[in-house]
């Protein structure tokens, strides 16, 4: 072989090898779904300097690998359809849909499988949709008996409910872990944003075993900047014991997150934490009441809602298998915030509470078409306190856009609450039939109300 046969040999091989590099991030493989109506992006890795060419639905794109081999294109916004086949260097991806994307994420109740789910003889065996796909354990999958098990039931029950309305593909990407605190799913920047939230922070990570970051790394950051909707968020009970710290950190990990993704102030919606533990004869507190408090606080993060459980849970255990609710009013947020419906999308919220003789006058936000008692009957759930702080439950009832709460044992009544126990008996609802949050209209403090010095 002479010189000039061997070098366009070597010059072949070595083009071979340099397309060869051309790699895709498990997030963009057979049966994704891209986000529509917004500008995609298509990113992975190739040899530093190398030109990527990506073609999808019409389209052409190219990029150049950076000096760190990573290179990005962004597809023109597309209408929802598919399927249709997407090249990007030599690799090609095949099974694509265009539609709806969300992230799912949280700990143990997000993660909690539609095969434990009250719902689930019902709704697995009707689960097939090949316009609904599922992200999880680094591969795209169809709806269907076989893969829907596995599913988180939340998230299942929420794309179900969403598809049915915006009559588009859905596609959701999971990443949620059993017994996660938040800090796991913050970068190291968005936690050290707050220096006392910082301290606690930290000092909450090594009690709990867990290092702040470590599912930021190998699951949020990994898919980012694929293209989305939104995100739903179920956790807070790996942080009940800081109910003080817990507005601070979501609203530094939901900016951060806004940030990085860099595709606006995108709708996130969470569930507030749900009811658990034996009920009592007495009203009784816990730090369950104040991360419930914390988590209606972070609504004044722009651009969220929040789904109320507190109708749902169950005594023994703090993983409820009556998800079907939740995802199904997460789903109602969604349409609100971010497909611009005008529904009402959230149950009544606590406004402001005036007393009048005996007698605590409670407005509300999103009353909807009027106050009610989930099943008729009476309203239950709310005590009353004098100013001797000695809680007393009272006697509701729906008079207009209020509800007005008496007790016969508090004569003069200084604060008024709402479904604040662990496990409360209440049942008032807007008639869209979605819960009431829990609320208190005092600024009593206790060992309850305090982060854990622990």
């Amino acid at each position: 072989m002479n010189y000039l046969s061997s070098a366009l040999l070597a010059g072949v091989l070595m083009s071979a090898s340099v397309h060869a590099a051309v790699a895709l991030p498990p997030v963009i493989s057979d049966g994704m779904v891209l986000q529509a109506g917004m500008a995609t992006p298509i990113f992975g890795t190739a040899a530093a300097g190398e030109s990527v060419a990506v073609e999808f639905n019409g389209q052409k794109k190219s990029a150049t690998a950076g000096a760190d081999g990573k290179w990005i294109v962004k597809l023109d916004a597309m209408k929802a359809g598919g399927p249709f086949e997407l090249k990007a260097g030599t690799a090609v991806v095949k099974d694509v849909l265009v539609g709806e994307v969300w992230v799912a994420s949280g700990q143990s109740n997000m993660r909690y499988p539609l095969s434990k789910a009250s719902t689930a003889g019902e709704d697995v065996p009707k689960s097939a949709n090949p316009k609904l796909r599922y992200f999880l354990n680094g591969k795209w999958v169809q709806f269907s008996p076989q893969t829907a098990p596995g599913f988180s039931a939340v998230a299942y029950y929420f794309a179900v409910e969403l598809h049915a309305h915006v009559k588009a593909p859905v596609g959701i990407i999971e990443n949620a872990i059993n017994g996660a605190i938040i800090q796991t799913y913050m970068s190291p920047e968005a936690i050290g944003a707050d220096p006392t939230a910082t301290e606690v922070a930290q000092r909450h990570s090594k009690a709990a075993g867990q290092g702040e970051g470590e599912n930021w790394r190998s699951l949020v950051e990994p898919v980012i900047p694929f293209g989305i909707k939104g995100a739903i968020w179920c956790q807070g009970e790996g942080n009940r014991d800081f109910p003080q710290t817990y507005p601070k950190l979501f609203a530094a990990m939901v900016g951060d997150w806004r940030k990085r993704w860099g595709q606006g102030d995108y709708p996130f919606l969470y569930v507030q934490l749900a009811s658990f533990g034996p009920r009592t004869p007495e009203p009784s507190e816990g730090r369950d009441c104040v991360l419930r408090e914390a988590q209606l606080k972070s609504l004044a993060v722009p651009n969220t809602a929040m789904a109320v459980a507190i109708d749902v849970g169950i005594e023994k255990d703090v993983h409820y298998p009556n998800k079907k609710p939740v995802g199904v009013r997460l789903a109602v947020a969604a349409r609100a915030l971010a497909y611009g419906e005008k529904i009402e999308h959230s149950g009544p919220l606590f406004k402001e509470a005036k007393f009048d003789g005996g007698k605590a006058i409670v407005s509300f936000t999103h009353v909807g078409g009027g106050l009610a008692a989930k099943g008729g009957g009476a309203i239950k759930g709310f005590v009353l306190c004098g100013a001797d702080k000695k809680w007393v439950r009272a006697e509701a009832k729906v008079e207009g856009e209020t509800v007005v709460v008496t007790s016969a044992a508090v004569t003069a009544p200084a604060a008024v609450r709402y479904a604040w126990e662990r496990n409360p008996d209440c049942n008032l609802i807007n008639k869209e039939e979605l819960p009431a949050s829990p609320f208190r209209s005092d600024k009593f403090e206790n060992y309850f109300t305090r982060d854990s010095t622990d």
